[in-house]
């Protein structure tokens, strides 16, 4: 059985790491050093949680050579 692929993440599924992200991209663009800084969770973390939300469609990558990154739609905004 092949599994499904979700694009979509729902507010239960974030972890705080997720959360503190989608926090500080509400305010703007945000870079990933940025991000490791301003939120005090180790490179590799908020690496995996960018990938996880940016392919949930929840943020973006707008510029690659920086890894500057924006919030697309808020998942914790999202209604049922």
């Amino acid at each position: 059985m092949a599994l499904e692929h979700r694009h979509v993440v729902d507010s239960v599924d974030l972890s705080e790491a997720d959360k503190a992200i989608l926090d500080e991209l509400q305010e703007g663009a945000r870079t990933k050093g940025y991000l490791v800084d301003i939120t005090g969770y180790h490179r590799n973390t908020v690496g995996h949680r960018l990938e996880v939300l940016e392919a949930a469609d929840a943020i973006r990558c707008i510029h690659e050579s920086t890894a500057l990154y924006e919030l697309s739609e808020d998942p914790r905004e999202q209604t049922e």
